[in-house]
């Protein structure tokens, strides 16, 4: 008798675990419900696409949104889903560095992936893009820009060439690169000729710089002489005319470094064939 009442003991206090254990589960919990504001020293969100970093400077809105957030059990097939994934990066007071993915119906957190609740989780989404729409966003440009050549329907990757560069870091001092490359005419290798019949081209840069400080060309019969005297470009605006034949450009182009502590000045060169419409 005693043994069978052990028994049934032993059975209630498994049923109690175990609905302790799913009690947990269906529950869940909020990781970051102790988190505070003045325990972040700086905050940035990943927006990819369209691929770019805004510097978050007023924390407590994402605090807020953050202590409502609540995970479930571990699950790694996040990677089987497609959609826009916003990563949070908070740099703590005590020097610390979290990362903070909201890839909804997942929050992964350092790496490790969460089945998480929809409403608190899908909020971080919309917050993120919100920063992105805002007039004052602060984009942070660890690297010169990418610059693409509009010339019709047709695209062109710019060559990146020297570029003196300045990066913000967490302690408030920066870094500057100065970044030498090769002259315009003596990256016939690199430099694919693009071929239009256009007269003319936009100018259309990842994030487009505070000013455009000049476009000049050479012919390409000047190959392999980077002594050659250059001629200056016509610019409108972000856009460029052509001149007829083939020819190798130069932008220059600047981003302040005032706003966001991050810019500099970037050069960038392609290869344009103009030929007459037959």
């Amino acid at each position: 008798m005693r043994k069978r009442t052990m028994v049934i003991s032993l059975i209630c206090i498994l049923l109690a675990v175990f609905t302790m254990i799913i009690f947990v589960f269906a529950s869940g919990r909020k990781p970051y419900k102790d988190l505070e504001a003045a325990q972040i020293v700086s905050a940035t969100v990943q927006l990819p696409p369209p691929g770019k970093t805004i510097q978050i400077t007023e924390t407590k809105e994402l605090v807020d949104l953050l202590k409502d957030v609540v995970i479930y059990n571990k699950d790694n097939s996040y990677t089987d889903y497609s959609g826009q994934g916003v990563t949070f990066t908070l740099v703590m007071i005590d020097g610390t560095q979290t990362s903070i993915m909201e890839y909804n119906p997942f929050l992964v957190i350092d790496g490790a992936s969460y089945k998480t609740k929809y409403e608190p989780c899908e909020a971080l989404n919309h917050y993120a893009n919100r920063l992105l729409e805002e007039e004052d966003a602060v984009i942070i440009l660890e690297n010169p820009p990418k610059l693409d050549v509009i010339s019709g329907n047709v695209c062109n990757s710019a060559l990146l060439g020297i570029y003196s560069w300045q990066c913000k870091n967490n302690d408030g001092t920066f870094t500057n690169t100065e970044a030498d490359s090769a002259h315009p005419l003596e990256c016939a290798d690199v430099l694919l000729p693009f071929e239009t019949t256009e007269t003319s081209a936009f100018l259309r840069f990842s994030e487009e710089p505070d000013k455009i400080l000049g476009v000049r060309c050479w012919s390409d019969e000047h190959w392999s002489d980077p002594s050659a005297d250059s001629e200056s470009v016509s610019v409108n605006g972000n856009k460029i005319e052509f001149k007829a034949g083939g020819y190798i450009y130069e932008v220059i182009a600047e981003w302040n470094t005032e706003k966001s502590g991050y810019g500099g000045i970037a050069h960038y060169y392609f290869y344009i064939q103009v030929s007459p419409i037959k």
